[in-house]
């Protein structure tokens, strides 16, 4: 090593010492084995970072390699390298056994070291989730990797380039998946579990997947379109999605899987949760792929959402999540049902998702399907928009007013196309009573539903009563164009 690396080299392990002869003292009266055990776990990444500094500084090996900055700046990194020795031991499996040591090491620190604001009263505090032969041992294993480490400052170092190709490997978390996998992990027993003929084949094997990878990639980017004739499926894509509004049943969902094959709604043995699955054909290039899964899996959740008048969305909504574990009587000692928060939905319950909420999406999918993206935009842009803010809204943080204003705004953009609204201001209430009547038409309904969409509502709803109307303002027009589009479309179909 340089002086320079020698110096830090000799620091890191200095401060090791330090902290295990301070644990020591401390671990004398046996009173805090939490305390000791936080030392031992720095003094072992202090030993990890020495270890480090040392293979960075060997000639034309590890100093080009990636790996180092991936692992120095991570707490759970550095002690797997003070236990693992990778230097001189390429195995998986004592790298596999040295990241479990870590995490374990690691997430118990964690638990240990801060008081949790959210912890339930049963749990125990801090200091006594550290049993104080936990603390023996990592003061132990410390020291022994201190004392190893100080002897190996005159070994010579077994490093090379297929060290360094390693290192980078396990520090990448795609690569180090590929790399400890099951088939590579049944190569490494047939070689006769000699690590460097496995790190050397499994090198190789991944340089040829790599370029496997590349060959098609490269295919597929010049692969011609093929005719819509004679296209075949070619790609699936899975999604979850949530819906705290409705509750599903697998008979419902197979009423829209009948009509729209590309995209199908699973059952997955739970009422508040499908599985979106997007079918695509050959007949568009790769590089439309991402594009044409997402725009067809928003349309389909914005068509079921507007269908039923309801929530669905890719994320589980943030207003689910309860602010308090517990809310405790402490007079009679025992827990109370209490909301902290108000819900979406009028009553938190979910209702059963019926044949006429499938037949509306459909008609929505049918409808808005075809339209061109400049028509669609204004439309659907801000009413995605809207379900993603109500996903993220909780009891912490309100999007409230902010999803209403999209919905308004994705009723706007409809109006425009369908309704024959000018864009002008003045005129928005009188479209308004002229495109809701045909379904809604009694004028004072009317007057009441349209105080939602201003802009401080009616003074005697909540926020999220604003929230919720606006919304279903603008799927009860949606759902009556797309009725009223599919309409004129089987009218203009020669009769037989």
């Amino acid at each position: 090593m340089s002086d320079p690396t020698s110096h830090i080299w000799r620091l890191c392990l200095d401060q090791a010492n330090g902290m295990i002869e301070a644990a020591h003292r401390l671990n004398e009266t046996q009173r805090w084995p939490h305390i000791v055990y936080h030392l031992g776990l720095l003094a072992l990444e202090e030993v990890g970072k020495a270890s480090m500094v040392a293979a960075k500084s060997v000639p034309n090996a590890l100093s080009d390699g990636d790996w180092f900055d991936r692992w120095f700046d991570s707490h759970r990194r550095k002690l797997q390298w003070a236990v693992w020795s990778p230097l001189t031991r390429l195995d998986p499996a004592d790298f596999e056994q040295a990241r479990q040591f870590a995490e374990r090491a690691h997430r118990m620190r964690l638990d240990s070291l801060y008081v949790d604001t959210n912890a339930d009263l049963a749990d125990p505090p801090p200091h006594q989730k550290v049993l104080q032969d936990d603390a023996d041992q990592v003061l132990v294993l410390a020291q022994s990797r201190l004392e190893h480490e100080l002897q190996s400052k005159e070994t010579a170092l077994e490093v090379d380039e297929l060290t360094t190709w390693f290192l980078d490997t396990v520090a990448d978390q795609d690569r180090s998946r590929t790399l400890l996998s099951p088939s590579f992990l049944r190569q490494f027993e047939a070689l006769g579990a000699k690590p460097r003929d496995w790190a050397a084949w499994a090198r190789t094997e991944m340089a040829r997947l790599d370029a496997e990878a590349e060959e098609f990639l490269k295919a597929e980017l010049a692969r011609p379109a093929v005719a819509s004739e004679a296209a075949k499926p070619k790609w699936r894509a899975n999604a979850p999605v949530y819906t705290p509004s409705h509750s599903l049943r697998p008979k419902i969902l197979a009423r829209w899987n009948d009509h729209i094959e590309p995209v199908q709604f699973l059952w997955t043995g739970k009422k508040d949760t499908l599985t979106l699955q997007v079918s695509l054909s050959d007949n568009r290039p790769l590089q439309d792929l991402a594009g044409r899964l997402i725009s067809l899996s928003k349309l389909a959740i914005a068509c079921i959402s507007i269908g039923s008048l309801g929530y669905f969305w890719f994320q589980r909504p943030g207003f689910q999540q309860k602010m308090f574990k517990e809310v405790r009587d402490l007079e009679h000692n025992r827990p109370m049902d209490l909301v902290t928060s108000e819900t979406f939905w009028d009553d938190g319950r979910a209702v059963a998702l019926t044949d006429a909420h499938i037949d509306n999406a459909l008609r929505c999918m049918m409808a808005y399907a075809p339209l061109p993206e400049a028509e669609a935009e204004p439309i659907f842009a801000p009413y995605f928009n809207g379900l993603a803010m109500i996903a993220k809204s909780d009891t912490f943080y309100r999007f409230d007013d902010l999803a209403r204003h999209e919905f308004v705004r994705s009723l706007a953009g409809a109006l425009r196309h369908y309704g024959g609204w000018s864009g002008r201001s003045d005129e928005f209430e009188a479209c308004l009573h002229r495109c809701f009547a045909p379904f809604m038409p009694e004028w004072q309904h009317r007057e009441k539903v349209f105080q939602s969409l201003k802009t401080l509502g009616d003074p005697s709803d909540t926020p999220l009563v604003n929230l919720r109307t606006a919304k279903h303002m603008a799927d009860l027009y949606l759902v009556h164009t797309a009725s009223q589009t599919w309409k004129n479309i089987l009218d203009k179909r020669p009769a037989d």
